[in-house]
C-alpha cells in the first residue's frame, strides 16, 4: 500500500468530523501599540493605562460585554475595546457603559451613522455650527468649536 492512500485513509476529512471536534475560527490579530513613547507616558499619566495590563484590561472589558450582554453584536476587536477603556480611564463598568451607549445611539440615529461619508458633513460645516480652528493648541490638538444656532422663534 502507497503512503499517499495510507495517509488519506487515517487522517479525518472535514466532513467526517463532529461540530465538537471542528476547529475554531483563528483569533483576529491582537492589538500591536502604535503609541509613540511620548503617548505611551501620557496614557500612563494621564489614564492609568499600562502596557504590562493593557491586554488583561482589554479581555476583561470583553468578558463583562460577552457575560452582561451576550446578545449585544458588537466587535470584541482588542483595539475597538480599546478605544472604550481609554475614553472612560481604564474604568470597566463606564468603558461598557460608554459602548452601550455607543451602540444605543447607532440604533437611534440610523440616518446618522449608515453610510456616513464627509460629503454628508458638508452642509453642517457650511452653516458655522461646528467649526475646526485653523490652529492646532500648544500640545498640537487640534480644536473643534460647536456654536449652537437658534431656532429663528426664540
Amino acid at each position: 500500500m502507497s503512503e499517499e492512500s495510507d495517509s488519506l485513509r487515517t487522517s479525518p476529512s472535514v466532513a467526517s468530523l463532529s461540530e465538537n471536534e471542528l476547529l475554531p475560527p483563528p483569533e483576529p490579530p491582537g492589538y500591536v501599540c502604535s503609541l509613540t513613547e511620548e503617548l505611551v507616558t501620557k496614557a500612563r499619566e494621564e489614564l492609568q493605562e499600562k502596557p504590562e495590563w493593557r491586554l488583561r484590561d482589554v479581555q476583561a472589558l470583553r468578558d463583562m460585554v460577552r457575560k452582561e450582554y451576550p446578545n449585544l453584536s458588537t466587535s470584541l476587536d482588542d483595539a475597538f475595546l480599546l478605544r472604550f477603556l481609554r475614553a472612560r480611564k481604564f474604568d470597566y463598568d463606564r468603558a461598557l457603559q460608554l459602548l452601550i451607549n455607543y451602540h444605543s445611539c447607532r440604533r437611534s440615529w440610523p440616518e446618522v451613522f449608515n453610510n456616513l461619508k464627509p460629503s454628508a458633513l458638508k452642509d453642517v460645516l457650511a452653516s458655522g455650527f461646528l467649526t475646526v480652528l485653523p490652529h492646532t493648541d500648544p500640545r498640537g490638538c487640534h480644536v473643534v468649536c460647536i456654536r449652537p444656532v437658534l431656532p429663528p422663534w426664540v
